[in-house]
């Protein structure tokens, strides 16, 4: 809970950094990540419907926050484990992104397209904060700007231990995707 009022408390910042700055947000941001080595594999798969981001269309600069309950998997046993013996996400309940969207200019929201920018910033999750820098292609349709990335994450980067009881099942790197929609 504390941890939410902070981010809250710096979104608000972040949106009233500029009095004139245009500032989109969204409650549905959607995660998915799939840690099998062999992709075609669900098993370990889940997915999250309630990432919250904010997007500065003026600067280009991004928040987002997801938090770690929301991960859903076809197998609440797994769920449970991955809240509380991997991710402790009683301790830790949030992952987050700090960053801005390099190449973007306010110009791409004003007609349909495809954009294929790049975002630096950083990922804080488990604890850690990391530098993160990853493609992302904003495709802007009507009134609707959609923010995708696939990126890859190695979970002891994040201090997050993976027993060795299903380590020899998971990639080393786990690929990621997010999907963010705004109404502008």
């Amino acid at each position: 809970m504390k941890k939410i009022l902070i981010f809250t408390t710096l979104l608000l910042a972040f949106s009233s950094v500029k009095v004139f700055a245009q500032t989109y947000k969204t409650r549905d941001g959607y995660i998915y990540f799939n840690p099998n080595k062999d992709q075609k594999n669900k098993e370990y798969e889940a997915a999250s419907k309630q990432g919250t981001a904010v997007f500065n269309s003026d600067n280009g600069e991004v928040a987002l926050l997801v938090p770690m309950k929301t991960f859903k998997f076809n197998n609440a046993l797994l769920e449970e484990h991955f809240n509380e013996n991997y991710l402790h996400s009683n301790k830790y309940p949030n992952a987050s992104y700090k960053g801005k969207l390099n190449g973007y200019n306010k110009s791409m929201l004003s007609k349909n397209g495809t954009y294929n920018l790049s975002s630096s910033g950083q990922v804080t999750m488990h604890g850690v904060t990391r530098p993160f820098a990853g493609t992302v292609k904003l495709v802007v349709n009507g009134k609707t700007a959609t923010f995708s990335c696939d990126f890859g994450m190695r979970a002891g980067e994040y201090n997050i231990e993976i027993p060795s009881l299903v380590k020899s099942k998971l990639s080393d790197v786990t690929p990621l995707s997010a999907t963010i929609k705004f109404q502008m």
